[in-house]
């Protein structure tokens, strides 16, 4: 924007008001991107997180695996709850700790 109002003139109205507003819609763009960025994360670690346990779950109704395999399963099944529970459960602590406005 800085080169735009160059290319205008920083001399004229719309010169002036673009270098004004420049840093603005820098911080604005910056804030939009990186919250986007966020939730790409977040749909991303969901899908792999729904893709594991469907995987485990569909080894757990396999009928040829063995009674210690199924119980191996179901420990891990109760592991991908649990950091998931962890995982939002840091998303939380981290909206806590943002800084009062």
């Amino acid at each position: 924007m800085i080169a735009i109002a160059q290319v205008v003139g920083t001399h004229t109205v719309l010169g002036q008001v673009l270098m004004y507003v420049a840093p603005t819609v820098s911080v604005v763009a910056g804030t939009v991107l990186y919250q986007l960025k966020l939730q790409a994360d977040w749909y991303g670690e969901r899908w792999q997180v729904r893709r594991a346990r469907k995987t485990l779950e569909r080894q757990l109704g396999s009928p040829h695996a063995s009674d210690d395999h199924k119980a191996w399963i179901k420990k891990k099944l109760e592991e991908v709850d649990q950091a998931v529970a962890e995982a939002e459960l840091s998303r939380v602590r981290l909206i806590w700790q943002s800084p009062k406005r």
